[in-house]
């Protein structure tokens, strides 16, 4: 950590992975690393004292790099490093919002893809043209680097750790459907794009336009490469979206629905209980008290 931390991205990772004493065990040790140990100085100008220097990393299983005020800061070759050898040592790497950018002038999204808003997408594919970039996907994990690209997608990806570290499971993928370029998935950059304009109606014809296939070709390959039909996919994703919704947000389930391509609370309401068995209500009220 150092100078110019968002304070709000801190708080976010602080109450996501907070010492957990119940039941007489320590699920996490939260530490606060910076370069020589210093404290550092918020967004808002408060001081958060550190734990240790960047040797805490060292035995880091999760190192988290907060999002911060400026893109352009400087950052030492000794934080790199250290990043290096986290990865290397097995520690999975999160990048909150701008905190991508330090993981990728580390070199450890180097041929991956990561997650970043729309407003610093360009720069950063500029800086980083060895990087995929996922513009405005809420979230997205390469070979175990994490990152998001705002608020809503940096709580969705901290819930997703913590019960993933709950359940005892291994930290699965959570690209949305977003490839890199140079993968045999052929689609990949038609599913960006559809992850990024689910409000729209999204019909076949504009999809297979877009690709430049026929409708008959699209769903062939969409079939090949997914396993589904690229309506059943649009679906999928639509679902996933207003889940996230549901997760961290205080919509109704109208403007859910709507956001995300349905056209009304029942229609969502429909197929949201046909995919997932329960309600959007009731996902959403199990949603807070897993939180609680």
């Amino acid at each position: 950590m150092s100078e110019g931390v968002v304070l709000l991205d801190l708080g976010m990772v602080s109450s996501a992975f907070e010492d957990d004493l119940s039941e007489g065990a320590t699920r996490y040790q939260l530490r606060y690393a910076s370069l020589n140990g210093n404290s550092a100085r918020t967004s808002h100008r408060l001081r958060i004292e550190m734990h240790g220097g960047l040797e805490l990393l060292r035995y880091a299983d999760t190192v988290v790099v907060p999002a911060f005020t400026s893109v352009n800061r400087s950052v030492t070759p000794a934080v790199f490093d250290a990043l290096r050898a986290a990865r290397e040592a097995g520690a999975r790497l999160v990048g909150l919002l701008t905190g991508a950018f330090v993981l990728a002038e580390a070199g450890v999204l180097d041929d991956g893809v990561a997650a970043v808003s729309v407003e610093w997408s360009d720069v950063f594919a500029r800086r980083f043209p060895q990087v995929g970039v996922a513009p405005g996907v809420p979230h997205v994990e390469w070979e175990g680097v994490f990152t998001s690209s705002d608020t809503a997608g940096t709580t969705a990806l901290l819930r997703h750790l913590t019960r993933r570290d709950s359940e005892g499971l291994p930290v699965r993928t959570l690209s949305n459907g977003t490839g890199k370029s140079g993968e045999t998935d052929s689609l990949s950059a038609v599913r960006e794009w559809i992850v990024h304009n689910l409000e729209s109606p999204l019909p076949l014809s504009e999809l297979a336009a877009r690709a430049r296939l026929s409708e008959r070709t699209l769903i062939r390959r969409f079939r090949a490469e997914t396993g589904l039909s690229p309506g059943q996919w649009v679906l999928a994703r639509r679902i996933d979206a207003a889940k996230t919704l549901l997760e961290t947000t205080p919509d109704t389930v109208d403007q859910i629905a709507r956001t995300v391509g349905f056209s009304g609370a029942s229609t969502l309401r429909d197929h949201f209980k046909r995919m997932t068995g329960v309600t959007p209500a009731n996902y959403r009220g199990s949603a807070r008290q897993a939180e609680q």
